[in-house]
């Protein structure tokens, strides 16, 4: 729409209206420099398809195709733009961009387009007012821009809704489901795989180091490069298993990027400008053959006329390289500036360079996307991962990373969590419902202390509480494993996991021995059983002891955790709960199920379409791509020596973990309802068996369980919720003696009462 209306306003007929009315108020506009600057801003779409208003057919295509580059850039520059900047900033920023960029080649090649207008070349007075003219320009048109697409963001997304838990009370079973992560998708979503083996969260966290550029480079530059930090426990994931593609597919994006460097340098040394002429081509030639599929229900590969037409658009674009070339090369100007524009030699080095450029990156990209898909399908599928999980490096890596990834595999076996910040829960997603459980420790046969005991209840230490917790955990695990049990959800523990962890903040641990780890630079990342059960019976500091019940579901994809801590004070018993539940990867992530056996032609099209999307994008960020990696161990020796100053200088030096490699991944929906019930299932189980255990414990010592019975019944109570209908509570009497009248209200017709309580009817 943006786009019609600016080929409507830059259209002869308009142009001539404004034309006039600029030399009718020449006088006057020359006098009011403000409305002047507006006046002149209408003229930048302005396009013609008559010669007769230039001096040639050449200064009219080169005019049209400033007009066109204008286009282009309006609709091209926001989407190239960094993501985190806001939508309708982005836009504002294209047009202004797009804008100024035109007006500069005008004011640096005026012969483009008027050969009397040479004067104007380089002029300081003519720079001002065609900058405050594409300013206001760009301004109008980016605002504008923004306000139509401002409903997309909206309606091309999926809606999701929140609710968040209130407090830290008792939170309702039935509303759990609905607490954290669970989505409500208001659009029509296509199938996706899920997980179902064992392994598979490992899988595709693996395939997405290929797949998905980004993740790779933060599992590098923030897991493996911070040498000084903890690593943050991820349930369900071999993490040496994902560090490891992780740097094999930088290696081999690293080759890729090596190639399209020479292709880039190529072009900006034969002609800098032509650049962005190169992206225009290549965006013309990929539109060429897309269209959108009508089905929702599963995706298509694209047709053999799709290639056809994309060689022919590709064809006349090579014809257009060479036309825009020689009109160029037929414009005088200066030696630089010929340069820059590639206009020598009639333009022919210029457009060689970038049609080569171009079918050489498109080349690499296609080579390179072949390889990641033959990878993915004989390593990384559900029957090929298992012989093959960790990558082979293919060159020597540095001591240091090698070192790191040990750090990582010892993390893993680990028993303690050493955070960064407020929330000790890292590597567990957010916390999904809490409450806490006070009981008071009373005799059985005295809960109020009003008759005289004959014995003493039986004293206990929470060591004693939390492993018979850990055997009824176990033991249920058991027979769910065994299938002794028809408990909904019960197999599913036959994986679950109980562990002791210890949960400690990263400022805390320097100077602490139970904390110091081999390295001088992390902590310890395992304590003995007497140092955890000596935090257990003293719980106090930042390090306390949570007994970690986990059970990987959907093949790791969905892992509900419940994080038990049992305290005593005095005669009092507490037990805080704190359930999570860690979603889904993103659904991206699970396309390398979707591979099954070899490449098929169609497949092999729709691969060929889809490296001319990201041709472009490969080809222009490959150098920078190229310095970062090979800056990786420059930075990690300067980042060394700095973390090791600020250890030395700062007593409150941070050592915790920050980031999670399975929450880097997380999705923001599920992708399945029943991995939502599944988990709920589980973390009731797990709670309710808690719950017994403990029960157990304290009648087995001679302590009194009623208040301990009444909280549990509160937890079940909170459940109870009306939607719809009226319901009408009459007077209660409470207590011994107490009365309560009831007074029913009249009615009239059919449904009035009876004295007798019926009906008159």
């Amino acid at each position: 729409m943006l786009l019609a209306l600016l080929v409507v306003v830059g259209s002869p007929w308009v142009q001539r209206l404004l034309f006039d009315y600029y030399l009718d108020h020449h006088t006057w506009l020359f006098s009011d420099e403000k409305t002047a600057m507006f006046v002149r801003a209408t003229f930048m779409p302005s396009w013609q398809y008559s010669p007769r208003y230039y001096d040639g057919v050449h200064h009219l295509v080169a005019a049209d195709l400033m007009t066109l580059l204008l286009f282009a850039g309006i609709v091209l520059l926001p989407s190239r733009l960094p993501a985190r900047v806001p939508r309708w900033l982005r836009c504002v920023l294209g047009g202004v961009l797009a804008s100024v960029l035109v007006n500069l080649l005008l004011w640096a090649a005026p012969d483009l387009v008027d050969p009397d207008a040479a004067d104007w070349r380089f002029s300081g007075e003519v720079l001002g007012p065609l900058v405050r003219s594409a300013l206001v320009f760009g301004l109008a048109v980016g605002l504008l821009l923004a306000l139509l697409t401002a409903g997309a963001g909206r309606n091309g997304r999926t809606a999701r809704r929140h609710v968040r838990p209130q407090g830290h009370g008792l939170v309702a079973p039935q509303e759990r489901g609905r607490i954290g992560m669970q989505t409500v998708p208001t659009t029509v979503q296509r199938p996706m795989p899920v997980g179902s083996a064992p392994g598979d969260v490992t899988r595709y966290l693996c395939a997405a180091a290929y797949t998905d550029e980004g993740f790779a480079d933060r599992v590098v530059e923030e897991v493996l490069a911070d040498e000084a930090g903890a690593v943050a426990p991820s349930p369900g994931v071999d993490l040496k298993a994902v560090v490891d593609h992780c740097l094999n597919a930088r290696e081999i994006r690293h080759r890729r990027d090596l190639h399209l460097t020479g292709a880039f340098v190529l072009l900006a040394l034969t002609a800098p400008l032509w650049l962005v002429l190169a992206m225009v081509l290549l965006n013309i030639t990929r539109s060429a053959g897309v269209r959108p599929s009508l089905a929702v229900r599963g995706r298509t590969h694209p047709e053999r006329r799709a290639l056809v037409k994309t060689g022919i658009t590709a064809g006349f674009a090579v014809l257009l390289a060479f036309y825009i070339g020689a009109v160029v090369s037929s414009v005088p100007m200066p030696a630089f500036v010929s340069w820059l524009f590639g206009a020598y030699l009639a333009g022919v080095p210029a457009a060689l360079a970038a049609l080569c450029a171009l079918a050489f990156a498109y080349a690499t990209v296609v080579r390179h996307d072949l390889g990641i898909d033959r990878l993915l399908r004989t390593t990384l599928t559900r029957g090929t991962f298992g012989r093959m999980r960790s990558a082979r490096p293919g060159r020597p890596r540095p001591q240091w990373i090698a070192d790191r990834i040990a750090a990582v595999a010892e993390a893993q076996e680990g028993n303690v969590t050493v955070y960064s910040g407020y929330t000790p829960w890292i590597g567990y997603s957010e916390t999904r419902s809490k409450w806490l459980l006070t009981v008071p420790l009373l005799p059985a046969d005295d809960p109020v202390g009003t008759k005289a005991r004959p014995a003493a209840p039986r004293p206990f230490t929470v060591t004693e509480l939390v492993g018979h917790v850990r055997e009824r955990l176990q033991a249920a695990a058991a027979h769910g494993a065994a299938g002794d049990t028809a408990e909904a959800g019960a197999g599913a523990l036959g994986s679950l996991v109980v562990e002791d962890r210890i949960f400690v903040n990263g400022t805390t641990v320097k100077g602490d021995e139970r904390f110091a780890g081999t390295s001088r630079r992390t902590p310890a990342v395992r304590l003995s059983a007497e140092t955890v059960e000596q935090i257990m019976l003293r719980p106090t500091g930042t390090a306390r002891h949570c007994l970690a019940v986990h059970v990987p579901l959907w093949g790791g994809d969905v892992v509900p955790s419940v994080l038990l801590h049992f305290a005593t004070t005095g005669r009092t018993l507490h037990l805080h709960i704190d359930v999570h539940v860690l979603g889904p990867v993103h659904g991206a992530y699970h396309s390398v199920d979707r591979l099954r056996g070899d490449l098929t032609p169609e497949a092999r099209r729709g691969l060929l379409m889809d490296a001319l999307g990201h041709t472009g994008r490969a080809l222009f960020g490959a150098p920078f791509r190229v310095r970062r990696h090979a800056s990786l161990d420059a930075r990690h020796r300067r980042r060394t020596v700095d973390e090791l100053k600020a250890m030395r200088q700062d007593p409150l030096y941070d050592h915790g973990a920050r980031v999670s490699i399975r929450e880097m991944a997380l999705s923001p929906e599920y992708h399945n309802y029943f991995q939502v019930v599944d988990a709920d299932e589980i973390t009731l189980m797990v709670e309710r068996h808690t719950l017994a255990a403990m029960r157990e414990f304290l009648d087995s010592h001679g302590y009194d369980t009623a208040d301990f019975r009444a909280q549990q019944q509160t937890i079940l109570n909170q459940g109870v919720i009306q939607q719809g209908g009226t319901s009408i509570i009459g007077n209660q009497a409470i207590g011994t003696g107490a009365t309560a009248t009831q007074n029913l209200p009249q009615q009239s017709g059919a449904a009035a009462p009876s004295p007798a309580g019926g009906s008159t009817t």
